[in-house]
């Protein structure tokens, strides 16, 4: 090649720096590299840039190592792209001190991206540094540079800075303001940012009209919430809602669960025509799963065309909050189907259901997916197994999880805890607690609940005494109903009536349908009814007496033989209407599935064979000798 071929044609680089710039995929991108390289074009640059544009680090980062002398455009692009990367964003602070040490003066551009990586990563003390960076080179006053110190000070809850830099930028836009307002929201500053927004002096666009009413749904305050939004509709600013908008507003709905104004939200959005995305989409499906209408969910969920995988989650959350344990189980099957790769999000919620179905063999495959494919096994996630493999009747298991997490929250102390209380594994769960307090990890409400609840199932009553007494002396803490119920039941089991009583005497809160259960349940096993009878005067004073103490009566009354209050017990029960839930089981197929049965359940297509088998256990089981105990019922059965 000669010398006059070597040099670049101006007019051979202004088409291919059109198509770079329009260019959106990778494969268009290989064909201007290669044309580049071919013509020896000077236009590693504005390659790089545009990879930095397109996420390709990897691509990017091999460019820039061919660039023998980086101006100030390319360290720019490379430290843009590694920001733009979450898992490499600290990277673009080690390129900008590499950028310092050849001597190249970073410009007004480099700082946003700089700013970015700091607010991604929460370096806040690195980013602190850069700000006297540019300090003495003079950028402060740039408005781009302003703006992006502010973001970073707002994103590190670090308000006063973020004040400080606004109040000394000379010239203020949108963005400087919407930033201020979007940080007191962060960290929950409602007032403050209600007063800078009152205070803008310029125009107030959608950004910070969301802002505030993302603020007030993620307090619960739906009221002050659609306040500023009717407020939006007829403001002077004109600024319409977008679907970032209304993505709020379902969210708002979906956290107290208020149908009736996500459905009022929805209907805004079909009468405004307001373009639908995957993002708004999946806030519908969120919003009507975890409002209880699954079925609504799951129609908006089956018309949505390529799903992602929020989308998908959110759909099979819905399913295992509401209790649809099967039906989140086949939503998980289509995923793996749809060869979309499950996240933390998608599996926590699997092993929940499995947990709830007692599901061993999908929640065994759960794990060893999370070892073949390498992931990390974080707290989160080793509480949800846990949970699953105590539940399935897997303590040992469940063990040699909680022992192989390295690193172990509150959470997941108190999930160790309840699954031994669980299995009745009182000392073992003591010793975690005496662990947990070793650790440094401070307990709290949930952990004792475990703890008393764990000293209750293996009849450890004095430890359970020490534990309450502890909770409070030493831990300083309040007991709340549950700890009550606990320690109610642990004496009442154990027969000291008195203690319970006096203990219920004493309760800083008023004593529930479950304290009295307890107790009476406690009752019957010790056969006292006259205790019984003054508890019964109580509960039933109710105006709305719950089933569970009907219940308990009655079993107190059908230990001492007193079957005319058993009897009295039904007749209130029916005079009220009340019904007791159906029996429910599921059980799990070696082959996969899991079947769910109910009470005389004959919709199952292998019923006839099911019940056979039944019937043919109950017969062997008089041949080898059971006999059902009929002691504790009536002489006469029709008094029932």
């Amino acid at each position: 090649m000669t010398v006059e071929q070597n040099k670049a044609n101006p007019l051979s680089m202004f088409p291919l720096l059109l198509l770079l710039r329009t260019s959106t995929n990778l494969h268009q991108i290989h064909q201007i590299h290669a044309q580049i390289i071919l013509h020896n074009l000077p236009i590693q640059s504005h390659l790089l840039s545009k990879l930095a544009d397109l996420r390709r680090l990897d691509y990017a980062q091999s460019i820039f190592n061919q660039i023998t002398s980086p101006t100030d455009h390319s360290w720019n692009s490379i430290i843009k792209c590694h920001s733009l990367c979450i898992h490499s964003s600290q990277n673009s602070l080690l390129f900008y001190t590499k950028m310092l040490t050849t001597h190249v003066r970073p410009t007004n551009l480099t700082y946003p991206f700089v700013f970015k990586a700091c607010s991604t990563r929460s370096v806040i003390v690195e980013g602190e540094q850069v700000h006297a960076h540019v300090a003495k080179l003079g950028f402060s006053t740039d408005i781009f540079v302003g703006n992006s110190m502010i973001d970073m000070y707002c994103k590190s809850a670090k308000m006063g800075s973020a004040l400080l830099v606004f109040d000394e930028m000379t010239e203020r836009d949108e963005v400087s303001w919407n930033s201020v307002v979007s940080g007191h929201v962060f960290v929950g500053e409602m007032v403050e940012a209600r007063r800078v927004f009152a205070e803008m002096s310029v125009r107030r666009n959608a950004v910070c009209w969301t802002a505030l009413i993302n603020g007030y749904g993620k307090e619960g305050k739906l009221v002050e919430m659609m306040g500023v939004f009717l407020q939006m509709l007829v403001s002077a600013d004109d600024a319409a809602p977008n679907s970032a908008t209304m993505v709020c507003l379902l969210s708002a709905c979906s956290s107290v669960a208020n149908l009736e104004l996500g459905r009022w939200v929805s209907v805004f959005i079909d009468v405004n025509g307001m373009p639908s995305n995957m993002i708004m989409s999946t806030a519908l499906v969120d919003m009507y799963s975890k409002c209880g209408e699954v079925e609504k969910a799951r129609r908006l969920f089956d018309g949505i065309g390529s799903k992602n995988l929020v989308c998908w989650n959110a759909m099979i959350t819905g399913y295992v909050q509401q209790g649809l344990l099967v039906e989140a189980i086949k939503l998980f099957c289509l995923l793996r189907d749809d060869s979309l790769t499950p996240n933390e999000i998608t599996l926590v919620n699997v092993l929940s259901a499995c947990a709830g179905l007692g599901a061993l063999e999908l929640g065994r495959e759960v794990h060893l997916y999370l070892g073949r494919n390498r992931l990390d096994l974080n707290v989160i996630l080793a509480a949800a197994l846990v949970d699953m493999y105590s539940k399935c009747g897997r303590i040992d298991d469940a063990c040699l999880v909680f022992v192989k997490t390295r690193t172990k929250d509150s959470a997941l102390w108190n999930v160790m805890i309840q699954s031994l209380a669980q299995h009745s594994r009182g000392k073992d769960a003591l010793a975690v607690l005496s662990q947990m307090e070793a650790s440094g990890a401070k307990p709290n409400d949930i952990t004792f609940i475990g703890v008393l609840s764990a000293c209750n199932h293996s009849r450890l009553i004095e430890e359970g005494r020490i534990q309450f007494s502890n909770m409070v002396m030493k831990h300083g803490l309040s007991p709340k109903i549950e700890h009550y119920a606990c320690m109610v039941d642990l004496l009442g089991r154990a027969g000291y009536l008195v203690e319970a009583v006096e203990l219920i005497r004493n309760m800083a809160v008023p004593p529930d349908s479950i304290i009295w259960c307890s107790l009476l349940s406690a009752c019957s096993i010790h056969r006292n009814a006259d205790l019984a009878d003054k508890i019964g005067e109580l509960v039933l004073s109710n105006e709305d007496p719950d089933l569970g103490s009907f219940i308990s009566l009655s079993n107190v009354y059908r230990s001492v033989g007193r079957w005319s209050d058993v009897a009295r017990m039904k007749q209130l029960v029916m005079e009220k209407g009340l019904k007791k839930p159906a029996g429910c089981s599921w059980i799990e197929l070696r082959r996969g599935g899991v079947h769910r049965f109910f009470v005389e359940d004959r919709s199952h297509s292998e019923s006839k064979q099911i019940y056979d088998i039944h019937h043919s256990l109950i017969n062997q089981m008089k041949i080898e000798g059971y006999a059902p105990n009929f002691d504790l019922l009536p002489k006469n059965i029709n008094s029932m």
